[in-house]
């Protein structure tokens, strides 16, 4: 995963790009990955992005 910068001011904002998610035989289907974020914001300590994917074989 590439995140443009780990260290943000108020109101400054970031891109997360790049992450590659890895799917073995028998895992095909939909799937719903949660990257969690831990931040210093007093009101939203922790963030969950949500990765929704269909894999297809």
């Amino acid at each position: 995963m590439t995140i443009g910068s780990m260290v943000l001011k108020p109101g400054e904002s970031t891109t997360i790009r790049s992450a590659v998610f890895m799917m073995h035989e028998g895992m095909a289907g939909p799937h719903d990955f949660a990257v969690h974020l831990i931040t210093n914001d007093p009101q939203q300590p922790k963030l969950v992005v949500h990765v929704l994917s269909n894999w297809v074989p």
